[in-house]
């Protein structure tokens, strides 16, 4: 594999290994592929699946940075950001992990955005008028990836890889970013 350098005992990951186009999911099960796939609510998905009402449980918020490929992809003149994870839950058991990025100058003409709490994101984007939204990339995330390693924190039984996938959401102009990281929950329907 590419992203292992032989003299050295760790193997480098590179933090950035989206791609985009199905093509990519050619191997991952049909099922998991159907969530990676949808463009709906991942909320809908989620009370369909499990037969419960789903919650949102925030993991952690905070300010971070975003790598030189996500202030280009967002189109942000600056590399802070407010970073929010949270848990997409169904019947009390986590099925999505979701990392937001919201740059600077987003939060500047958006600031609801950091006062979101327990409330669903992709079901306030929805009901806002004018939303746009980016393609889908995917990606196969090893383990030890950190988005990988964040999602995978508070999960009992720990794959070795897990699929996410992130898309970009504009408002009036201004974009941030959405990583859904797919737990084995999601993957067994």
């Amino acid at each position: 594999m590419k992203n292992y350098d032989a003299s050295l005992s760790a193997p480098l990951l590179p933090l950035d290994l989206w791609l985009s186009g199905p093509e990519l999911l050619r191997g991952v099960p049909a099922a998991l592929a159907a969530w990676l796939t949808d463009p709906g609510l991942l909320t809908d998905r989620i009370r369909a699946a499990s037969g419960a009402t789903p919650a949102v449980r925030v993991v952690e918020e905070r300010l971070g940075f975003l790598t030189a490929e996500q202030q280009a992809l967002l189109a942000a003149p600056a590399a802070s950001c407010f970073v929010r994870q949270v848990e997409l839950l169904g019947g009390g058991r986590p099925w999505v992990f979701a990392e937001s990025l919201v740059p600077d100058h987003t939060l500047e003409l958006h600031p609801w955005l950091a006062e979101l709490g327990d409330s669903s994101l992709g079901a306030t984007l929805a009901g806002i008028a004018g939303v746009e939204r980016g393609p889908f990339e995917f990606a196969p995330l090893p383990a030890a990836h950190p988005l990988a390693a964040s999602a995978l924190a508070r999960v009992a039984s720990t794959p070795g890889v897990v699929w996410a996938r992130r898309s970009w959401f504009a408002l009036r102009g201004r974009r941030l970013l959405v990583q859904e990281v797919f737990l084995t929950e999601a993957g067994r329907c």
